[in-house]
């Protein structure tokens, strides 16, 4: 057995160069002709996954673990600390909507933490714990890859092992509908924009929850009746919704929405993630994990995974407390530390406005910089350097390797990390469309003394 997979895989390939050129060409053929979908375009994928070892696995569930905790109590700092409440920045009609008590325990149930794995260092740069997506992409890509004719003795020579994403969300939305109170076998709807260029994976999900025994739609908001204390969808009775609308749509759409919204205030029906899992998905909530101020309201070990897996972080609105242990004023430290920082908005869920010092021109970071000081939540973040992977290709009928850059998509649902995914670009702001594409993280199984050298 190898001890570096990556390395391993590209001599694998190598050594059949004719047989790995048809296998390129038809793997992304085949993809053409599943769900594997974003909006009318089939996402780009490699012919590769990411070999995550066992090292690396027995740490992406420890961090896992102990950050959905620390999210989780960050969030009901809201609740319970009012002097913490401004640093959300919530518009009273959202402000509203978190309130609203979901009917169970936890803030956020399912979460994907994007953060940049290479070797034994791990740094997460994100929460997004709003409406988290990738999982049901993740099982199909890996389902494609580990199926492949060539890649299959690979795969039983080391041991890789697929993991079940979709069947953990399934697994945790009924955990938290049994803590909800839910005594009947639920009926499920994936609630979505009837448009939403995710509705593949919506798909997905549905013929899966119905493969194990769920009856499952896929539901507008819009479309949904709340009559005789009970959630309708054309008639089909809703007691459980896996909810895929992002929070902002919601509050802007508020009118639209209203039959949804009274049922879930009259706990009605049982939604996951709550709407107040919003919270967490708020950048400036890494200025509060990353201050020593405020690791009174965690544990020891707490303290210690942030330290050691979050980059420095601060609000640009009270980024002049400390950097360090050096006082700092502002508009000059953004110029004289620019190429050891990132800018980023609060709640932006692209990369558009996604600034990086070091490959920022003086001009447009400046333009950045008095933007983030006239508009609330703008982040800045220490960088941290971006890791490369090499991927197959074909290019002029032979086969070839290119060299992206990529970042690692953490799934957590109920607590435990769920499987990964893996998105590539040409870009340190890791963008599937700027010439990248998706990866599945796909792990062994075999004990780490099972390697060797």
């Amino acid at each position: 057995m190898a001890a570096n997979l990556d390395y391993a895989f590209d001599e694998y390939l190598k050594a059949r160069p004719s047989e790995s050129v048809s296998a390129v060409q038809s793997f992304h053929e085949k993809l053409r002709h599943t769900t594997f979908r974003f909006g009318r375009f089939t996402i780009p994928a490699f012919y590769k996954a990411f070999f995550v070892t066992p090292k690396q696995h027995h740490l992406l569930k420890r961090v896992a673990a102990a950050f959905h905790q620390i999210i989780n109590t960050t969030t009901r700092l809201y609740f319970e600390e009012p002097q913490l409440a401004n640093r959300f920045h919530l518009a009273p009609e959202a402000e509203d909507l978190v309130r609203i008590d979901p009917g169970y325990s936890r803030n956020v149930v399912f979460g994907r933490f994007d953060a940049l794995l290479e070797g034994e260092s791990l740094k997460i740069l994100e929460f997004n714990c709003d409406t988290p997506i990738g999982a049901s992409y993740a099982d199909q890509l890996e389902t494609a890859f580990l199926s492949e004719k060539l890649v299959a003795p690979f795969a039983e020579e080391n041991h890789l092992a697929a993991s079940e994403r979709v069947q953990n969300i399934l697994n945790s939305l009924l955990a938290v509908y049994e803590e909800f109170g839910g005594y009947e076998s639920p009926q499920i709807a994936i609630v979505d924009w009837r448009h939403a260029r995710t509705h593949a994976e919506s798909e997905f999900m549905k013929a899966h929850f119905e493969t194990r025994g769920y009856k499952s739609v896929i539901a507008d908001p819009r479309e949904l009746q709340y009559r005789g204390g009970k959630l309708y969808h054309k008639g089909f009775r809703v007691h459980l919704i896996y909810r895929r609308v992002h929070f902002d749509t919601l509050v802007e759409r508020l009118d639209e929405v209203q039959d949804l919204i009274r049922a879930y205030r009259d706990k009605a029906v049982c939604i996951v993630n709550p709407l107040r899992a919003h919270l967490s998905s708020n950048k400036s909530i890494f200025s509060l994990l990353t201050n020593r101020a405020f690791d009174r309201f965690f544990t020891d070990s707490e303290n210690q995974m942030k330290k050691n897996h979050l980059p420095w972080s601060r609000c640009v609105a009270d980024a002049e407390d400390f950097y360090g242990h050096r006082k700092v004023f502002l508009v000059d430290f953004l110029k004289d530390e620019k190429e050891t920082l990132v800018l980023k908005p609060p709640r932006s869920h692209g990369p558009e406005h996604v600034r990086i010092g070091r490959e920022t021109p003086d001009g447009d970071w400046n333009a950045a910089v008095d933007k983030a000081l006239k508009e609330p939540g703008w982040v800045i973040q220490e960088y941290v350097n971006v890791p490369v992977v090499t991927v197959p290709q074909v290019v002029n009928g032979k086969l070839d390797f290119a060299y992206k850059k990529h970042n690692f998509n953490m799934l957590v649902f109920g607590g435990k990390y769920s499987g990964g995914l893996v998105r590539l670009s040409d870009e340190s702001v890791v963008n599937v469309a700027t010439g990248g594409g998706l990866m599945p993280a796909v792990w062994t199984d075999v004990a780490p003394d099972s390697f060797t050298a």
